[in-house]
């Protein structure tokens, strides 16, 4: 018995140490929003990009799509960003983080990205949502 609560502690310790350093997806993507970079996010952005914006939703040209995030980025200067989630199946992955701005304000940012062939990581889909707190 105690053998076995020694290999399950050693099993628990490994699995939560790996997941620990799990690392981030999409992390040119990722290094662009925390950083509002608009050109460099740009590279990422497929030719038509789904964007929902405060529960508005449209499909935008790739021009449109940094037009788009261009004037979030201008209005909000971010302070902050962190993936809070991430997963995928096959060549479609999503990440889920918080962005958090200099005012003090946060919004929840999610990407579904697509790995296209010849190309790396592809921007699909975008989907900005603000926290009920900004809403006070």
């Amino acid at each position: 018995m105690r053998f076995l609560l020694i290999i399950f502690l050693m099993m628990f310790s490994l699995f939560t140490t790996v997941r620990g350093q799990e690392k981030i997806e999409c992390e040119g993507i990722v290094n662009a929003i925390k950083n509002a970079q608009v050109t460099d996010l740009s590279t990422y952005l497929a030719n038509t990009v789904e964007c929902d914006m405060f529960g508005k939703s449209n499909v935008y040209s790739k021009a449109q799509a940094i037009q788009v995030m261009k004037d979030f980025f201008t209005q909000n200067k971010p302070k902050q960003f962190t993936v809070n989630h991430q997963g995928g199946q096959g060549e479609t992955k999503f990440f889920i983080g918080t962005y958090k701005t200099i005012t003090g304000k946060k919004y929840r940012i999610s990407c579904t990205v697509k790995q296209e062939i010849g190309k790396t990581d592809v921007i699909q889909q975008i989907r900005i949502e603000d926290y009920p707190e900004n809403q006070s």
